[in-house]
């Protein structure tokens, strides 16, 4: 029983060492093939990859074709844009080095003239000194001589001939002057003459013939009496409204007197307009007021804003404009100012045009020189300045400020603006009609003038012609000379310019002549 237990066992064992063993070949048998098929699989990837590979470079060939094809005429024509800045790099390089050899030579010459030149100024000036130290010895000399042979002190003798010199120079100094200054006012006066002619020929713009007049004319008594009111209310309320004095006249007119010309205006459509009313009351002329007050104030921004495009000013400040409309109801000597402004304006643009100066600037300059006119009296100062401030103030540029400034002097005039707009203002307020004046102005302008000729020393008789544009002076022969006729005649013309205000020029003439009688017996 034993046996056969250990032979089972013996069996068994035998068994398992068989079936271990031939697990172990069966194992190693299927990692060999895993292997083989392992080889099998690298080598055939690898071929694959190899072929990837190929076909990859083949497509990117293609693909390089390709583009070079597709774009070789342009590449063809960058590498020879390239070749061609190169060369010309090369060729300006050289040129530029060779320019600069030459300059670096040149250069060498002129600092070698110019040490020569300054060896020469050198020697000149050791020539010189040598020069003026024989010049002084000898004028020593000459001193020494002239002081034993006259027996006078060289300095007394110095002095007796710089005196000598100086009065010879003095009146040939004066003789030249008198020539020069005549023919430069007759040369000038041509060439003035000759501008303004041509600028007025060009100028057609019909004169204003408004006046600032506050006159209502009354139909008849019953208007009257409709337009007064009850114990005349309407009237009163009305001069409260406006702020204004209104009387009627013996003539059935009302007389309106105020020294704001804008209410004279609103005051005289008021009066117009309540001429028109049936039965008008204080209601009534609170409501015709307000519309007429309103009416004015269009009729001024209408008017400026008129005046400004017909001048080509089309950037200016809306108050600037509203000022240039005032400036419709105010007058100087009888000329309207808005009017005036206008012309003064294509008048600088006409003399402009002839010299040669910005055109807009000059007609810019002319609008606005008397703006200042058109403010009340509470800013303070000449409406030049006060002009010239506002429109300063209100993004102006400096030419045109100092031009409208410098108009009447109160800044001296420095630029062609200035002087234009100077010319322009005497142009229009000195043709004829522009302004009126009564005979007392008149006469006391002519009075004026003559007192002025006659306060000067040595005048016999003095003549104020051509309406006062003229003073012709006689003076004594005896007590005037010819130098101090020149001299006179200066005097008098800035005495004038000094104490009198007039538009234009006046020319003073000084006159001088001498007689001589005799009797032969």
């Amino acid at each position: 029983m034993l046996y056969i237990l250990i032979g089972l066992v013996i069996g068994v064992i035998a068994g398992g060492v068989l079936a271990l063993l031939s697990a172990r070949v069966r194992r190693a048998r299927i990692l060999q093939q895993a292997e083989a098929e392992a080889a099998r699989l690298v080598t055939e990837a690898k071929e694959e990859a190899d072929h990837l590979m190929d076909e990859a470079k083949l497509a990117g060939q293609e693909i390089e074709d390709e583009i070079w094809s597709r774009h070789e005429k342009e590449i063809t024509e960058l590498e020879a844009r390239v070749k061609a800045l190169d060369e010309e790099y090369r060729k300006k390089r050289s040129q530029n080095d060779r320019a600069y050899s030459q300059d670096t030579r040149e250069i060498q010459k002129q600092l070698e003239v110019v040490k020569e030149n300054e060896d020469r100024m050198a020697r000149r000036q050791e020539q010189f000194a040598a020069r003026k130290a024989s010049t002084q010895k000898l004028r020593g000399g000459i001193l020494e001589e002239l002081q034993r042979v006259s027996g006078i002190d060289p300095q007394d003798l110095k002095n007796q001939l710089a005196s000598l010199v100086e009065n010879e120079i003095h009146v040939e100094a004066k003789r030249k002057a008198s020539l020069f200054e005549d023919e430069v006012r007759v040369q000038s006066e041509e060439i003035a003459k000759k501008i303004i002619g041509n600028a007025l020929s060009r100028f057609p713009r019909a004169a204003c013939t408004e006046r600032g007049i506050g006159v209502v004319e009354i139909p008849n008594e019953d208007v009257k009496k409709r337009m007064l009111g009850a114990d005349g209310r309407n009237l009163e309320l009305l001069k409260q409204l406006c702020d204004v004095e209104v009387t009627i006249s013996e003539a059935n007119t009302f007389q309106i007197a105020s020294y704001d010309p804008v209410r004279r205006e609103v005051t005289t459509r008021l009066l117009e307009k309540l001429l028109h009313e049936r039965s008008p009351n204080e209601d009534t002329v609170k409501r015709l007021f307000e519309k007429t007050k309103n009416d004015v104030a269009r009729k001024i921004e209408a008017d400026g804003n008129r005046l400004a495009a017909e001048l080509g000013q089309k950037d200016m400040h809306p108050e600037i404009k509203r000022m240039l409309g005032t400036l419709r109801y105010r007058y100087s000597f009888a000329q309207n100012q808005h009017f005036h402004v206008g012309e003064v304006g294509w008048l600088c643009g006409l003399l402009a045009s002839e010299l040669g100066v910005d055109i807009p600037s000059a007609k810019r300059s002319g609008l606005l020189h008397d703006v200042g006119k058109a403010m009340d009296h509470s800013i303070e100062g000449g409406h030049a300045v006060i002009g010239a401030d506002f429109i300063d103030q209100r993004g102006e540029k400096p030419q045109i400020v100092h031009a409208v400034r410098a108009h009447h002097y109160e800044e001296q005039p420095s630029t062609d603006l200035a002087f234009l707009v100077i010319a322009a203002d005497a142009m229009s307020g000195a043709r004829p009609g522009a302004r009126r004046a009564t005979v007392n102005v008149y006469n006391q302008k002519i009075e004026i003038l003559n007192n002025i000729a006659d306060g000067f020393k040595g005048v016999t008789k003095t003549l104020v012609l051509n309406a006062g544009r003229e003073v012709r002076v006689l003076v004594d022969g005896r007590r005037v000379g010819d130098e101090a006729s020149l001299k006179l005649c200066r005097d008098i013309a800035d005495k004038i310019e000094d104490e009198c205000q007039y538009p234009g020029q006046i020319k003073v003439v000084v006159i001088r002549e001498t007689h001589a009688e005799a009797m032969a017996k």
